[in-house]
């Protein structure tokens, strides 16, 4: 076993914040993208004209292709930001984020936030963060 000296432990701390930083900017980043999808109208008013069953198609196909665009587009920005590795943080990202969103974890801090969706953001960067914090490994990377 090797004794890590202050260089290698300072690099490895660095690695450690850019992964977790980089990881909530990433996280925030897509739920404020789709929310602007969303609120920026043609996305709003598509989805208000949509019968029931055009609604379970979405359900059903279209937010699969919304979770799997979502894995492509994050899995490219981590990677060029220097985080490796990216598939933790892009498959369970997502999954924490899911859970936190259905135990409404953010609900008390909505008063905070200019509206819901920023505080949704704010959730989305917390859960990439620990997930990215908890499947840090020390001796991967450069």
């Amino acid at each position: 076993m090797t004794e890590k000296t202050p260089v290698s432990a300072g690099r490895t701390g660095r690695r450690l914040l850019m992964r977790v930083l980089m990881s909530m900017v990433v996280g925030a980043g897509l739920v404020l993208g789709w929310t602007w999808a969303y609120d920026s109208g043609w996305l709003k008013s598509w989805l208000d004209s949509t019968s029931l069953s055009q609604f379970l198609i979405l359900v059903l196909v279209g937010l699969p292709m919304a979770l799997v665009l979502s894995l492509l587009l994050a899995g490219p920005l981590l990677r060029l930001f220097g985080v490796r590795p990216v598939w933790p943080i892009i498959l369970l990202g997502p999954v924490l984020l899911g859970l936190g969103l259905y135990l409404k974890v953010h609900e008390p801090l909505l008063q905070w936030f200019a509206n819901r969706h920023h505080a949704e953001a704010a959730l989305a960067a917390v859960a990439y963060g620990v997930v990215g914090l908890i499947t840090f490994r020390p001796s991967a990377g450069r």
